[in-house]
């Protein structure tokens, strides 16, 4: 800021004055969001001064720099929105209500109008949040600024003055400093906004910028989304963006060097991943426009939307490959079951750049396997004619066709145990499982092989598919109960398909079932809803009470094992001193164990309760339903939509956790939820 020189020594002694009232005031306590709204306070002694001549300053600023190879961009390079106060307390009246708490609600209401005035002063309808600039320096390390919506500066003023804080205006127009006992915060008024930066002994420097008005720039985000934050990467000049990723590249770059006595083979994949990733992220910098994190209740819906969205620049080659990836449907869509603990499917359209990169890679894992297989003598060496040989053609051949189509659900196997049966299209399968029988032939009598579990090779076959199954050495009883007993994997690769199953005994049959299902579904073709390239449904209900299985058997195992020890220790202390009874030691005393006052242990009692409660609450609450996570991913018309969508039941949770932390003394909040369910 430009002051004269005896502006400046008033100020000064103004400033010493200030900082002495303020340290003799600050004894009291004031509310935390006292201190949030010194951000806010940006707003005090603010008269709506608009500084017109931003632009020109800007102009001159910029002539005066002459040519810099790194420059700043017009926007922030990222942003942390908040839709609204308003917002706020309308998400928060229906988290509590649905929670089953109007009570708590009552609390933060009573917060709101009582201690914070009901933050008159401010807009409570417009977004406010945090901007990150990145300064033209090396290395650039960013700066963040607060801005908060400011109608009346007179009545913020009294709001912000709750604080040991006082505000001096300066003798540029909208420029504001909020003194505070330790230090100061320079704020500027623009736009009806204070800005104001955020960090220790921030610059007033920091605010020398055009900024752009928020309530335009994030209006769409305050429209989408409850809170977001996004990083705005064509913001940054394209100069910037170049140097940045130079700098990256000459970085990485050296930790893609041949490492002493790596192998040849291992060194072309880890390479050829390097650059892959370098790539990729060269394509992210240069083509993607923004990404965006939203989160957004939705109370028509009654849920939660969590969205990640990526959209590209128009014309590019990442726009292209986001549109070109949905163009395949999934085989395995007659099998999706909304309805299982866990469902999973995955059709995507392989890169140009990532399927030249795992076919380059397959030269090494080419290299890889004649080592292994020479260094620890395990037969013949492959060429391209041998069974491993052509199997590994066969996924060269999947991987230039590009289609990723993967499957995984959960099931029921006939003892209403947990089996996991997974599938994936490939190209030329049977010689991929040609190479698989000839592989595990090979390693079948490996030592590491052994002490993994049995080996059973052409245990079974089903639909012309050979089948080979490893029985899993450890059975831990946690596995057992949940997926019965001989856990263990069993993987077969047919002509266009791969597939797998995790389970017990029964799991093989639960897998011939998964297989002619698809195989009826296939020759009597029939309407299927079309989901979403990617999916995964989760009902946790299911999951929650497998884990509650596998707890209990661990447990009791535990429990039994601890028994046991316990007994032949005592067996073992009666034989060798029978005069001594087992209870006692040398003072009579045994087992006595006398517990201090340790601040540590109450800490972590206190802690150990709160995880209880919410332990207690996160059941309790799932149990009356509604307990269903939906993640899929759709195009949009600049790139695409990765959804997290979570059902009442998670509203319900965290809005029972909070208000458990409103009466900490007393937990009926938690105790109460079976009384509260609707």
């Amino acid at each position: 800021m430009r002051f004269t020189s005896s502006y400046r020594s008033s100020a000064l002694a103004i400033h010493q004055s200030i900082r002495r009232y303020i340290s003799d005031t600050a004894q009291r306590r004031v509310p935390l969001f006292a201190w949030i709204v010194i951000a806010v306070v940006c707003c005090s002694s603010i008269t709506n001064g608009q500084t017109s001549s931003a632009a020109k300053d800007s102009k001159e600023k910029q002539t005066e720099k002459g040519f810099t190879l790194i420059e700043e961009g017009t926007r922030p390079l990222a942003t942390v929105t908040f839709a609204s106060a308003d917002r706020f307390v309308e998400e928060a009246r229906y988290i509590f209500d649905a929670a089953g708490s109007p009570a708590a609600f009552k609390v933060v209401e009573d917060w709101l109008s009582g201690s914070l005035n009901d933050l008159e002063g401010f807009n409570r309808g417009k977004p406010f949040g945090i901007m990150a600039y990145l300064p033209v320096a090396f290395p650039p390390l960013p700066e963040f600024i607060g801005f908060i919506p400011v109608d009346s500066v007179e009545a913020a003023t009294k709001l912000v003055e709750k604080a040991p804080v006082v505000i001096s205006k300066t003798s540029e127009e909208g420029r504001y400093e909020v003194i505070g006992p330790n230090r100061t915060y320079p704020v500027l008024l623009r736009d009806g906004y204070a800005f104001i930066p955020i960090g220790n002994n921030p610059s007033e420097k920091v605010l020398d910028r055009n900024f752009p008005n928020p309530a335009q720039l994030l209006a769409s985000h305050a429209q989408q989304f409850d809170v977001s934050v996004s990083l705005d990467v064509e913001s940054l000049p394209i100069a910037t963006r170049t140097l940045l990723m130079n700098v990256v590249t000459a970085g990485l770059s050296t930790q893609m060097q041949q490492r002493d006595g790596e192998p040849e083979g291992a060194y072309r994949i880890r390479k050829t991943e390097g650059t892959r990733v370098l790539d990729t992220l060269n394509q992210f910098v240069m083509d993607c426009q923004k990404i965006t994190i939203g989160l957004d209740v939705v109370q028509e819906e009654h849920a939660i939307n969590i969205d990640t969205v990526i959209d590209a620049l128009e014309g590019t080659k990442m726009l292209k490959e986001i549109l070109q990836s949905t163009e395949r449907q999934s085989y395995f869509i007659p099998l999706l079951d909304d309805n299982a603990a866990v469902s999973l499917s995955l059709s995507s359209m392989m890169a140009d750049r990532d399927k030249s990169a795992y076919i380059e890679m397959m030269d090494g894992l080419r290299m890889e396997i004649t080592r292994l297989i020479e260094e620890n003598k395990l037969g013949a060496t492959p060429d391209e004619n041998s069974p491993i040989g052509q199997g590994l053609s066969a996924i060269q051949k999947s991987l230039e066709v590009g289609h990723v189509d993967v499957f995984a659900q959960f099931y029921r196997d006939s003892s209403g145990k947990l089996a996991i049966v997974g599938a994936s299209r490939v190209e030329e399968g049977d010689a991929m499982g040609a190479g698989l029988q000839d592989g595990l032939t090979r390693l079948k009598d490996v030592q590491e092989v052994q002490k993994a579990g049995t080996l059973q090779i052409a245990m079974g076959e089903h639909q012309g598919i050979t089948f080979h199954r490893l029985t899993f050495a450890q059975q831990p009883p946690e596995a057992v109960e949940v997926f019965g007993k001989d856990v263990g994997l069993t993987v077969g690769v047919g002509a266009r398909s791969v597939w797998a199953v995790l389970g017990g005994e029964d799991s093989w049959s639960t897998l011939k079932a998964v297989m002619d299902q698809l195989e009826a579904a296939n020759q009597s073709p029939q309407e299927f809803r079309t989901p979403p390239n990617f999916r995964i449904i989760v009902n946790v209900n299911q999951l929650v009470e497998m884990a509650t299985i596998a707890d209990t058997a661990g447990k009791k195992a535990r429990e039994a094992k601890e028994q046991a020890a316990g007994a032949e220790a005592a067996a073992k202390v009666a034989l060798a001193s029978p005069q001594v009874p087992a209870e006692a030691g040398a003072n009579g005393n045994r087992g006595l164990v006398i517990k201090g006052d340790n601040p540590r242990d109450a800490r972590r009692a206190a802690f150990a309760r709160r995880q209880e409660q919410g332990g207690k609450i996160f059941r309790d609450s799932l149990a009356e339903g509604d307990d269903r996570i939906e993640i899929d991913s759709r195009l949009t018309e600049t790139g695409a939509r990765v959804r997290i969508r979570l059902e009442e039941g998670f509203v319900k949770i965290f809005g029972r956790i909070l208000a458990s932390r409103f009466a900490p003394a007393n937990e009926t909040p938690a105790d109460e939820i079976g009384e509260n369910r609707n």
